[in-house]
């Protein structure tokens, strides 16, 4: 997590760019992905800060921002429900109501 901060820092300050923020994303991205199950191994059940539902509007391909958000908020112990990209409104909306996948 440390090193996303880090990343944030550099690109706010024009000393990194784009394509090194995707790269470290999907790095990040990875490291998190093979570390999941020791992550869920250490939780305690029923011990969620909370469900977030994450995606991008119908049109939006862009989903950089939301793969970054969905790590960090599920390292601290949210629990997400990524929809992906170019999501309908109405099924953003149903499954916010529903509160299922």
């Amino acid at each position: 997590m440390a090193g996303m901060n880090v990343v944030g820092d550099l690109f706010g300050e024009g000393k990194m760019f784009l394509p090194q923020v995707v790269k470290s994303a999907r790095v990040m991205k990875q490291a998190v992905a093979y570390l999941e199950p020791y992550i869920q191994a250490s939780k305690q059940q029923g011990s969620s800060a909370g469900k977030i539902l994450l995606a991008t509007v119908k049109g939006d391909v862009h989903d950089i921002g939301k793969n970054i958000v969905g790590v960090v908020l599920q390292c601290n112990n949210y629990e997400i429900i990524d929809l992906g990209v170019m999501v309908p409104t109405d099924k953003i909306l149903k499954t916010a109501r529903d509160g299922e996948r």
